[in-house]
């Protein structure tokens, strides 16, 4: 390897070409860091060109020269401050413009590209796939779309350089002594790495130095390790970059974090019990046991992790009847479910199982939590369950798959067991529910409940949990109460017996059960709410009888 100090107006002279590989995240730095270069930029330029600033090490693998004269580099590390002020030079020189097209040439001509090259040999910095067209678009003054983050970081310097800030009151900025000072006085270290050495690896080392890299970078990492270099682009356009924009079109800036976790769902889906840190080692031991290919593997990832962007994202899923599963797995916060039900989707998908039998595996996935949840059972017993549920169905060897579903469930036992009616009824009626953290949860429950009465879905949106006999007592409340108001209060609360959803919330609060009442019975179109018009009071009795009212009518909208 061979390391040097350079100006950036030295880096960038002659026909080159940085390129950041497919391996590396998109463009990533953000107002701060913007700033920050901006501060030193502006140190420098009131320092009159006595100083240096010192921008770090530029870290690249010299590639095999193009036919037209090229000469390339993978640009290692240093992608961002390149990437950074590359743009900073495309502001300068679009301010510059106005004084006069010669002064524009020069800076576009010498440090932005390679003139009289085409496609994307052009550019002297070309950034990943996933940044690369905002940037060409922007390097050649096209329309671009603003959103994205090499735009926001274009604007930003543009904003500073069209203010002329230096810091000093009525000194305005001399754009051309800025030029120097950017091409001359900020240097870095080039570093350039032998034709041995793994590019892969060596990012990986120096990494530390920024966001450590996500299980989600790792495995990318690996899957370009394996593939035969010349296809790298094409593969990346064709099945990692959908993958990515898909994911970010939901996660947006925590699509990493999401693809970690579907890979973590896809080396779950055999039962196979992991921690998340243990995702890239456990799926290059995974790999190089099945003696796939990569791109075959590649191929099986990602058709998994769409499964999991549309189970988890459901208003990314086609389906109606599956979009209204996902989502309520997802306001009950269900994932401890996701092994068994990704695979079920494979199924579906691959048509083993018809939509039909889906759904209804669905139900009972959800019966066996919601009857778990009234119970009042702790749910660190599910992730085992859940982990190992697919395979021991599926071995139960049986074309009903649906059914060997349901034969596994009420085969479990002690902490595991999904709870009988009786003990369902018995819960509901005793069982405290409501808590602050897990409200939505309660609400799905109610509209649940409601949705069987009315026999057609509730719109809920504006609606909010209201407890019946208040959180806070008054002496209204205490008179009806009578002995004991204290105990009763604590005791039956937070039952579902004392649970309704209302959008009058606010109006209702604390107010004396006959107010409430009026609001219940009589404004109220919510279907769950007509057992009011049949109560005159309401106390610990009238709970636990609304209570048992609601259990009946529970084991129907979640049967065992």
């Amino acid at each position: 390897m061979k390391a040097s100090e350079t100006s950036f107006r030295n880096l960038l002279e002659g026909s080159k070409q940085f390129k950041v590989p497919l391996f590396q995240r998109p463009y990533s730095w953000e107002k701060e860091n913007w700033e920050t270069l901006w501060d030193d930029l502006m140190t420098l330029y009131d320092e009159n060109m006595e100083g240096y600033h010192f921008l770090g090490p530029i870290v690249t693998l010299a590639e095999p020269g193009t036919p037209d004269g090229i000469s390339p580099y993978l640009l290692i590390d240093g992608q961002q401050r390149l990437t950074t002020l590359t743009l900073l030079l495309v502001a300068l020189r679009d301010i510059l413009k106005r004084q006069g097209p010669e002064f524009a040439e020069e800076l576009h001509e010498l440090y932005l590209i390679n003139k009289f090259k085409k496609g994307n040999d052009l550019y002297k910095v070309l950034p990943t796939q996933a940044d690369r067209n905002f940037y060409q678009q922007i390097v050649q003054e096209k329309e671009v779309e603003k959103r994205s983050r090499i735009y926001e970081a274009y604007s930003f310097f543009l904003r500073k350089l069209e203010k002329g800030e230096t810091g000093h009151v009525n000194t305005p900025l001399n754009l051309s002594r800025l030029k120097t000072v950017v091409l001359e006085r900020m240097t870095l270290v080039s570093i350039t790495l032998n034709d041995d050495d793994n590019p892969y690896l060596i990012f990986e080392s120096l990494n530390y130095k920024g966001a450590p890299l996500t299980q989600a970078d790792l495995i990318r990492n690996y899957f370009f390790l394996q593939i035969p270099k010349e296809d790298h682009d094409q593969v990346y356009a064709d099945f990692w970059l959908p993958l990515q924009e898909d994911f970010k079109s939901v996660a947006r800036g925590r699509y990493l974090d999401e693809l970690t976790l579907a890979f973590w769902q896809y080396l779950r889906k055999d039962g196979v019990s992991l921690k998340q840190n243990q995702i890239y080692q456990v799926f290059k031991q995974s790999f190089e046991n099945k003696g796939l290919n990569a791109l075959q593997e590649l191929k099986q990832v990602i058709e998994f992790a769409d499964y999991y962007r549309r189970v988890h994202f459901p208003e990314t899923e086609e389906e109606a009847k599956l979009a209204r599963w996902f989502k309520r797995f997802r306001r009950l916060d269900f994932t401890t479910c996701y092994p068994l039900v990704l695979n079920l989707y494979s199924d579906y998908k691959n048509k083993r199982i018809l939509l039909m039998e889906f759904e209804q595996a669905l139900r009972f996935i959800e019966s066996y939590f919601v009857r778990r949840l009234l119970c009042g059972m702790p749910s660190n017993a599910l992730d085992k369950v859940f982990n190992t549920l697919y395979r021991e169905t599926r071995e139960r060897r049986t074309s009903d798959l649906v059914g060997a579903l349901r034969e596994t469930l009420l085969s479990l036992q002690r902490t595991q067991i999904w709870p009988d009616d009786d003990s369902l009824k018995r819960s509901i009626v005793e069982e405290r529910l409501y808590t602050d953290r897990r409200n939505d949860r309660v609400k799905l429950i109610l509209e649940s409940l409601a949705e069987n009465l009315s026999k057609e879905q509730v719109k809920t949106d504006n609606f909010t949990v209201e407890h019946i006999m208040p959180q806070t007592l008054t002496d209204e409340w205490r008179a009806m109460l009578g002995a004991n108001a204290n105990e009763q209060h604590e005791r039956w609360l937070h039952t579902l017996g004392n649970l309704t959803l209302t959008a009058y919330n606010s109006e209702l609060s604390n107010k004396p059960f006959a107010d409430k009442l009026t609001y219940l019975a009589e404004k109220s179109s919510f279907a769950l709410n007509h057992y009011f018009r049949s109560v005159n009071a309401w106390n610990a009795s009238e709970i636990q009888r609304r209570g048992q009212y609601l259990s009946e009518i529970a084991i129907q909208v979640w049967p065992r």
